[in-house]
C-alpha cells in the first residue's frame, strides 16, 4: 500500500447563514501534541462556493501522502461553519473512526484508530483566518465540522517528479524510539522496477539525540556490494531534527533490489538512529509500501535475514550490522518487525509514467476560525 496522491479538498456549506465567498485551504502534518508542520504546495484558495451542498476544491497539481500518516485538513474564513457534535467519541456514530479504502478519519476514542498524539479528531482555532498560518488545535464535543479531502493511487498524468515511501511525512510515528547507543548499519529493503536516479538518502534523527550518521549508502543485494555510498554527508539537518537527507549526484539503479542504509562510526556513539516496532506485520507496512517504480517489500515477502541462519528462519525487511562500516546490513531482529525509517527518493530515468460526499448539517457562529478533520492512510 502507498502511492497514494492528494487531489484537493471537499467543503460543506450550510443552505443559510454560512460564508460563501473564496475560502483558503491547507493541510497539515500532524507530528505532536499541538505540533504540525505545513505541506508544501498544499495551500489553494477556492473560488466563490454555492450553499446547500459539498464544494470541490482542487489543487492545480496533486502530490503524494505517506501511508500511515496523521494529516489535518483545515480551512479558514470569518462567520458561521457547519457543526454537527458527538460524532467521534465512545457511543458516537463514527467512536469506531470512519475508513473509505484507504483513507481513515481517527476517532476521540482510546482505540485502535483514536487520533495519533491524543489530539481530538474534530478542532478549531480562534487565532486567525490563514489556515496556512494557524493550525486549528481545540477540540468540542467530539464534533464533525465537514471538511474532508480526495485521493488517488494514480498520480498526475505527466507527473515527472520524485518517489519515497514516506513522502511528505515530517513525523515518525509516537511510538518512535531513539535505539541503542551502538555503531549500526541500518537498512530499508527497496525494490526498483525499473532504472532510476537516485536524488536523496533520507533518515529520521529522533528528538533527543546529539550525533548524526557519519555514512549513508545503496547496497546491491545481489552482490551484497554498494552501488553508492558517501562516507561524509552532508545532511540537510541538525542531529534530533526528524527527517535529514544527504544529496547524491550522477547516480543511476538498474531495476533490482537493494538496501538503502544509514551509519554512525562515531568513536564512542550516542543513541542516533530511531526505531519502531511491528512496523511491518501489524502497524503501516503491513502489505508493504509502493509508490511509482519504488517498493518496500512487506515482511513475508522481504528477504531472508540470518540473525537466526538455517532453516525456517523469518525473513527481515528492515535490517543492520554492527560494528565497522561497509558491512551488509543482514541480521534481523527476531519477531521485532523494526522500523529504522530511512528512506530513498528516486525518479524514474527514462521519465513516469471521486465522486463527491453528501450529507447536511447545522450552522454554528465563531468569529474567525480554522476548521479541521483528522486523517491518515492505512494499508
Amino acid at each position: 500500500m502507498g502511492g497514494m496522491w492528494f487531489e484537493g479538498y471537499w467543503w460543506w456549506v450550510c443552505p443559510s447563514g454560512q460564508p460563501t465567498s473564496a475560502q483558503k485551504f491547507a493541510l497539515w502534518n500532524v507530528t505532536g501534541q499541538a505540533s504540525a508542520t505545513l505541506i508544501p504546495n498544499s495551500v489553494v484558495t477556492s473560488g466563490a462556493l454555492t450553499s446547500g451542498q459539498w464544494n470541490w476544491v482542487p489543487l492545480s497539481t496533486p502530490f503524494p501522502l505517506a501511508v500511515g500518516t496523521c494529516y489535518n485538513a483545515c480551512t479558514g474564513f470569518t462567520g458561521s461553519f457547519p457543526a454537527t457534535n458527538n460524532q467521534f467519541d465512545a457511543g458516537d456514530p463514527y467512536a469506531a473512526g470512519l475508513t473509505i479504502g484507504p483513507l481513515t478519519a481517527y476517532s476521540d476514542t482510546n482505540g485502535s484508530l483514536r487520533t495519533p498524539y491524543t489530539t481530538s479528531q474534530g478542532v478549531f482555532g480562534v487565532a486567525g483566518t490563514d489556515p496556512s498560518v494557524n493550525m486549528p488545535g481545540s477540540g468540542s464535543n467530539s464534533a464533525n465540522f465537514w471538511i474532508d479531502l480526495q485521493v488517488s493511487d494514480t498520480a498526475s498524468t505527466g507527473y515527472g517528479g520524485s518517489y519515497r515511501l514516506w513522502p511528505n511525512k515530517w513525523d515518525a510515528a509516537p511510538e518512535t524510539t531513539a535505539d541503542s547507543a551502538v555503531n549500526y548499519v541500518v537498512a530499508t529493503e527497496v525494490h526498483l522496477s525499473q532504472s532510476c536516479t537516485l536524488n536523496n538518502i533520507w533518515y529520521y534523527s529522533p528528538t533527543g539525540v546529539s550525533q548524526l550518521a557519519t555514512e549513508c549508502g545503496i547496497w546491491d543485494m545481489s552482490t551484497q556490494k554498494l552501488a553508492a555510498e558517501n562516507t561524509s554527508p552532508q545532511w540537510s539537518g541538525v542531529a534530533g531534527s526528524g527527517w535529514i537527507s544527504c544529496a547524491f549526484t550522477d547516480v543511476t539503479l538498474p531495476a533490482g533490489k537493494y538496501k538503502v542504509a544509514v551509519y554512525n562510526g562515531a568513536a564512542t556513539p550516542g543513541p542516533w538512529s530511531a526505531k519502531q516496532l511491528k512496523y511491518w506485520d501489524i502497524g503501516p507496512g503491513t502489505n508493504g509500501i509502493a509508490t511509482g517504480p519504488l517498493t518496500a517489500p512487506s515482511l513475508a515477502n522481504a528477504s531472508t535475514a540470518n540473525i537466526n541462519p538455517g532453516p525456517g528462519q523469518e525473513p527481515g525487511q528492515c535490517t543492520y550490522a554492527i560494528g565497522p562500516p561497509n558491512q551488509y546490513p543482514d541480521l534481523y531482529g527476531d519477531g521485532l518487525a523494526q522500523n529504522y525509517w530511512v528512506d530513498a527518493e528516486v525518479t524514474p530515468a527514462t521519465g513516469a509514467t471521486g465522486s463527491s460526499p453528501s450529507s447536511s448539517t447545522s450552522a454554528s457562529d465563531s468569529p474567525a476560525v480554522d476548521s479541521q478533520a483528522f486523517l491518515t492512510f492505512f494499508p
